[in-house]
């Protein structure tokens, strides 16, 4: 037995993920990211040590969900991913099944086409750039390709009429969140035809925070990391509030500027919820939202 048929692709409810459902095509990724705690937790509770397809031979048989994100502990577009991805959307989407994505990889041109003839049910597709310092992008996401190449899927999403948009998840503070370099991404964004940004601050807890703390680019910033903040399914060392409001209102007041949509996962800290804030709480775009969550709000 392979270990792919050894792991059978799974649907599952994550309410620690702004209460979806999600699938990964992958075990473990081949990105690499150092600050992703998720890949590497399921790697391990799989028992595997490197990037691992999972089977997806049954895909017919499997009930899909009413809607679904790709992928919360891995990347739809990772090279292992990218096949198997398009084999999932072509058996889901004409079963009217409600797509969204965030991916660091490149989407290929067959599976934007098939994203555009079901334009209406996909949700939206989240690029993520955090940085276009490519010497950082080497060190924390070493097996991305390029901010600049990551960029033009945004491109070639709204050439087709999908809804997309740049996603800076994790920020490091003191590394990421310079106003002139996230200005700069927003701009990006704005000129290739993005619909919104999303952005979040770094989190860590446990064997994580010591990795980031060995880690000569983010090290110094890892000491900014000084509150502990209530996350759906627990807790993790993050930024002050208080920054986490400075940033997020300054990336909501220039991609508003942008003509864009500006919002944050409110799942990462939950105490936002509590706040008057000018940006959603919700890392889903705003087409997608329920009335009560944009309510008071731009249209988008």
């Amino acid at each position: 037995m392979t270990a792919a048929q050894a792991h059978p692709l799974s649907v599952r409810f994550e309410p620690r993920m702004c209460d979806q459902h999600v699938v990964d095509l992958t075990l473990d990724c081949s990105f690499a990211c150092i600050y992703c705690p998720f890949a590497d937790r399921n790697a391990r509770a799989h028992g595997v040590d490197r990037p691992t397809a999972v089977d997806c031979s049954r895909l017919e048989e499997l009930t899909p969900p009413a809607a679904v994100f790709l992928s919360p502990a891995s990347d739809a577009f990772a090279p292992q991913a990218a096949g198997q991805t398009h084999a999932l959307l072509e058996a889901w989407l004409p079963r009217g099944t409600k797509i969204g994505i965030l991916t660091k990889g490149m989407i290929p041109r067959r599976t934007l086409d098939l994203l555009a003839e079901f334009r209406d049910q996909i949700e939206g597709i989240a690029i993520g750039v955090t940085s276009l310092d490519e010497r950082r992008n080497r060190s924390l996401e070493p097996g991305s390709p390029p901010a600049t190449e990551r960029l033009r899927n945004v491109d070639r999403a709204a050439a087709r009429g999908l809804i997309a948009g740049v996603r800076l998840d994790p920020l490091f503070p003191e590394v990421d969140d310079a106003p002139e370099a996230m200005d700069a991404i927003v701009a990006e964004c704005a000129q290739r035809g993005g619909r919104g940004i999303i952005a979040t601050y770094v989190f860590a807890w446990g064997r994580y925070l010591k990795r980031l703390r060995r880690e000569p680019v983010v090290a110094p910033s890892i000491a900014h990391l000084t509150e502990v903040a209530p996350m759906a399914g627990g807790v993790a060392y993050s930024v002050p509030l208080a920054r986490k409001l400075e940033t997020y209102s300054f990336l909501a007041e220039r991609a508003h500027a942008h003509g864009l949509t500006f919002g944050t996962c409110g799942c990462k800290d939950l105490r936002l919820a509590e706040l008057e804030t000018t940006f959603y709480l919700r890392c889903r775009w705003p087409a997608y939202l329920p009335a009560e969550d944009t309510a008071g709000f731009p249209a988008p």
